[in-house]
């Protein structure tokens, strides 16, 4: 167990977090904050792969055999 040091006006948005998660734990909440962080950022690189409709059917063909063996 480890404890951290927030100001009250974090507190208590991490308090409200955790009544509209209903989460049992601040434990709970941030390994949420923690997963939508890593989400959020996963998003902004996939935003960043750009690929042409050419490009694409073959991606696609790719998977579909994939898919398939």
């Amino acid at each position: 167990m480890k404890t951290i040091a927030v100001d009250e006006t974090t507190w208590k948005k991490i308090k409200m977090l955790k009544d509209k998660m209903e989460a049992r734990s601040y434990d709970e909440v941030l390994q949420k904050l923690i997963e939508t962080w890593h989400l959020v950022e996963l998003d902004k690189k996939v935003d960043k792969v750009m690929v042409n409709d050419e490009e694409m059917k073959i991606l696609m063909s790719i998977l579909k055999k994939k898919k398939g063996s």
